[in-house]
């Protein structure tokens, strides 16, 4: 059984939730009372996203607005504490064995990517992958409010998966687009995002941007998703071919984004097979990382967890210009017992 998540208030013990013993003294936190991210990473209200909260009353002062107060609140050990219980780098559930790494790179000061990694209710393993857009600030803003959301999640219908997740993925959108309207410090953010959702042997994914989901079987690497640029569109026009698409500057322009107020997720699913691997990753390692390189990387004879080591430094080695994250996920099922 899962146990209670703790809300920011009952971790720092500042009295200032509703009914605490500070509340008449400094006022009820906004965090406590504010519905804005109620579920998200399992909390209540804002209790587990304090840090999206303007107006709070940490280190014995009001902070500001997210842009204001985003350096303090990565000090904080809430902060610290709630990242860490989320950020799963290493699992073996069931017929599943899970890698995942994410790395800031050498030249960026924030990274603005994340990952999920969460065990939903019904036994079914929610994998996800977001890319922050817009700047530092703002990219990890919107970072923090699809991996947020999606962590909340408690259940997805059977026979309806692709619908539901590309539905709360629009949901998210309209979120994400909302904040930036009312905060000018973080207009224009978004995220990219690639999640999948797996149960009874079959991935159901959905995928908005340029973070991309691949599957290894048999030694190819099969790359499921299609990057959402201004090159696909380019060349779905015929007005460059694929193979300028490495060199072409829209490679680089996001035609569809989580927050631009009509994102278009697109969907499929795919059977999985004893020992594929499934590969999520951003782009500070597929567009840096080459095709050989993965194949030859994924392929070599070590364990998972050295295969992602492996192929985040191949990413630093490139010139790690980029935040790189990379998850990997091995299916493994146990041999069906038949009567001899």
């Amino acid at each position: 059984m899962t146990g209670k998540k703790q809300n920011c208030w009952e971790f720092m013990k500042c009295g200032r939730e509703a009914g605490g013993e500070k509340a008449g003294e400094l006022g009820v936190c906004p965090v406590a009372v504010s519905p804005t991210f109620d579920g998200f990473n399992m909390g209540k209200n804002c209790g587990r996203m304090c840090w999206l909260v303007a107006g709070t009353f940490c280190g014995g002062k009001v902070q500001g607005r997210f842009a204001e107060k985003q350096v303090s609140c990565k000090s904080c050990d809430f902060y610290k504490y709630v990242h860490a219980g989320e950020g799963i780098t290493r699992l073996c559930a069931d017929e599943f064995d899970i890698s995942a790494r994410t790395h800031i790179g050498l030249v960026r000061k924030t990274n603005e990517d994340r990952y999920l990694i969460r065990k939903l209710p019904d036994g079914s393993l929610l994998l996800a992958m977001a890319d922050g857009l817009g700047g530092d600030v703002a990219g990890d803003y919107a970072a923090e409010i699809v991996r947020g959301r999606l962590a909340g999640i408690q259940s997805i219908t059977g026979g309806s998966e692709e619908e539901e997740i590309s539905h709360l993925v629009q949901d998210i959108d309209i979120t994400i687009r909302s904040e930036a309207d009312r905060d000018e410090d973080v207009e224009g953010m978004g995220s990219t995002l690639v999640c999948v959702l797996l149960r009874g042997g079959v991935a159901y994914w959905v995928h908005v941007g340029d973070s991309r989901l691949y599957f290894l079987r048999d030694g190819e690497l099969i790359q499921i998703t299609e990057d959402q640029t201004f090159a696909r569109f380019l060349v779905e026009e015929g007005e460059i071919t694929p193979e300028q698409v490495p060199t072409h500057y829209s490679r680089h322009v996001m035609d569809q984004c989580v927050g631009c107020g009509h994102c278009e997720p697109e969907t499929g699913k795919v059977a999985l097979r004893a020992e594929d691997m499934l590969i999520l990753s951003t782009d500070g390692l597929h567009k840096k990382v080459s095709e050989e390189t993965m194949i030859s990387l994924l392929n070599a004879e070590s364990d998972l967890e050295k295969k992602t080591e492996s192929l985040i430094q191949a990413a630093m080695d490139s010139g790690g210009k980029d935040n790189i994250t990379l998850l990997l996920c091995k299916f493994s099922p146990a041999p069906s017992v038949t009567d001899g």
